[in-house]
């Protein structure tokens, strides 16, 4: 069953931003794109150009946060209240979660985090997330609920928009190509000129993108690096005043 939750806040200022949590060294990072498993029609691409309502205007290849000299990391900052809108999944196991960007591994303890959706839910599905304060640095994680074993033993595939929090390389063995310092497992683009001020579309690949990209023909081994296997729409609110609603109460409906 999709989850529709709609909790209105009063706010006097809105604005979703990029701060840096760390500068591009060394240039833009690049990601790499594989051909989709998923067919054609299904592509990254074909995907926005849908969602935007015109072919073209966005480039998936090059228009995304991170991919020119001068960008910084996306990490979000808002007063409140965040709209996110589920716009494409593709596995039912995949949840979206936010947590909280303070400069350590994030802690996916029930805390400092907050699930926004579960796997089955699907397009179209809408939450309302509530942050603590108005200066609170956040970021998404994407967890595939897939089990692999790293040096340091097992754990679940969780990955994160902040590259630097992914391991680099397949299963952190190391990176076979640049970026060498964190995989590119989420792309970020400003869609505010379509969408209307502060809105960021945010695609998941739910592949180690550090893996061996596999062709269409052979699909199942290493990754496709298609980048649609979870794509949202992120957008500060403001509304008038209709529910009042703690931080702790809210996270409690999401757990």
């Amino acid at each position: 069953m999709r989850l529709l939750c709609r909790v209105a806040f009063a706010l006097v200022a809105c604005a979703l931003v990029l701060v840096p949590a760390s500068a591009l060294a060394g240039g833009p990072a690049l990601a790499t794109f594989g051909t989709s498993w998923d067919g054609p029609t299904h592509d990254l691409q074909h995907i926005v150009d849908s969602y935007l309502g015109v072919s073209g205007a966005l480039n998936v290849h090059t228009d995304y946060v991170g991919a020119h000299d001068g960008d910084v990391d996306w990490v979000g900052r808002s007063v409140p209240a965040l709209l996110i809108t589920e716009i494409a999944g593709n596995a039912d196991t995949n949840e979206l979660g936010w947590y909280l960007e303070d400069g350590l591994t994030p802690r996916l303890d029930g805390v400092h985090d907050g699930v926004v959706f579960y796997g089955p839910q699907g397009a179209g599905s809408s939450t309302v997330v509530v942050f603590p304060n108005d200066q609170t640095k956040f970021g998404f994680y994407l967890d595939t609920h897939t089990m692999i074993t790293t040096p340091s033993g097992r754990h679940d595939r969780i990955f994160f928009t902040n590259r630097h929090y992914n391991d680099p390389g397949l299963n952190g063995y190391g990176a076979i190509r640049a970026p060498y310092d964190g995989d590119i497992q989420a792309l970020v683009f400003d869609v505010s000129r379509w969408k209307g001020p502060n809105t960021w579309l945010v695609c998941f690949e739910d592949l180690d993108a550090g893996a061996p990209i596999t062709p269409a023909t052979s699909p199942g081994i290493g990754s496709d690096d298609d980048y649609n296997d979870f794509v949202f729409q992120v957008s500060s609110i403001g509304a008038t005043p209709a529910t009042t609603l703690s931080f702790g109460a809210l996270k409690a409906r999401y757990r």
